[in-house]
């Protein structure tokens, strides 16, 4: 399928990402991607998100805002998401800076108002260094999601 085929993902820069625990208890978080063929890409920090992809890989999609409030009369995806490693991380993340330039590195280290940012209590040196670093974060990962 081609990015035409996920309208209301490709006119929206986030996506509401909802997981799901172990229990079957959906978790919700707005996430920055990128539509590649068929299937979405996303970074996230490893811990608890990374553990519920492993263990229930079944998602939702849905266009939202950067506070996760779903944009009116949206179309809810379904996919199954994989965590990436090796190269095929490192073309995903290089798809996902294309996207977001400058601001892919930069804006998850900023604390933005009515945002969780995880990464904006790493010392200035650090966020400096991973400002300019064009590959994946060694404490995040690149998740691809095949789109239903």
């Amino acid at each position: 399928m081609a990015m035409h085929a996920f309208p209301d993902l490709s006119r929206s820069r986030y996506a509401l990402l909802r997981t799901f625990r172990r229990d079957g208890t959906p978790v919700d978080t707005p996430i920055w991607f990128a539509l590649d063929r068929n299937a979405l890409l996303f970074r996230t920090k490893v811990g608890p998100k990374t553990r519920r992809l492993t263990a229930h890989p079944h998602v939702e999609l849905t266009a939202c805002d950067y506070r996760g409030r779903i944009r009116p009369g949206a179309t809810t995806f379904t996919g199954h998401a994989a965590v990436l490693s090796g190269a095929d991380a490192e073309a995903g993340n290089r798809v996902l800076h294309q996207r977001y330039g400058w601001q892919w590195n930069t804006v998850p280290m900023i604390k933005v108002p009515g945002v969780t940012n995880v990464h904006q209590d790493l010392s200035w040196r650090e966020k400096l260094r991973r400002s300019r670093q064009r590959t994946v974060w060694p404490d995040s990962v690149i998740v691809r999601v095949e789109l239903d």
